[in-house]
């Protein structure tokens, strides 16, 4: 059986703007480390976007797999890579994760990611609530995706 490539990368939850909290899905931000093992997808170049040596998916939100590294049990999540297009004062690339039926404080630590599932592109929204009502199709969409097969972008 044919399988498809697998995509992960690591982070650090750091501290952000808190409004994934405040719109109803905390989120966990990630400063996203080097990610040497996949340096490249030569067989797919369409699958990562490379800053320095960090390798990522390209900007859109996604379903994936979450583990705590050195524990095992991973957590569905959805996340989001982009610049946040409905905040004028987000300029840079951003990593922000929903971790689905996850409550705990991570600040600090150590995150990896695979890549289950492309959901969508990034957009920008014209107000506050398409924004919580889209973040909430997401969701439901991304736990969807995760009780399936990979279906990597």
């Amino acid at each position: 059986m044919d399988h498809p490539p697998t995509l992960s990368f690591r982070g650090t939850v750091v501290h952000g703007d808190k409004r994934g909290r405040e719109l109803g899905f905390p989120t966990a931000n990630i400063a996203v480390a080097e990610h040497p093992e996949h340096p490249e997808h030569p067989e797919h170049p369409e699958r990562a976007e490379h800053a320095g040596s960090h390798a990522l998916p390209v900007d859109g939100v996604y379903a994936c797999w979450v583990t705590f590294p050195p524990a095992t049990e991973r957590h569905g999540a959805t996340i989001s890579i982009g610049d946040n297009p409905t905040f004028d004062d987000v300029t840079e690339r951003r990593v922000e994760a929903f971790i689905h039926d996850f409550d705990g404080d991570l600040y600090g630590a150590e995150v990896e990611f695979t890549v289950h599932a492309w959901l969508r592109g990034m957009f920008r929204y014209e107000s506050l609530d398409a924004l919580i009502e889209k973040t909430a199709a997401d969701v439901a969409a991304s736990r969807i995706a995760l009780a399936g097969p990979a279906q990597l972008p």
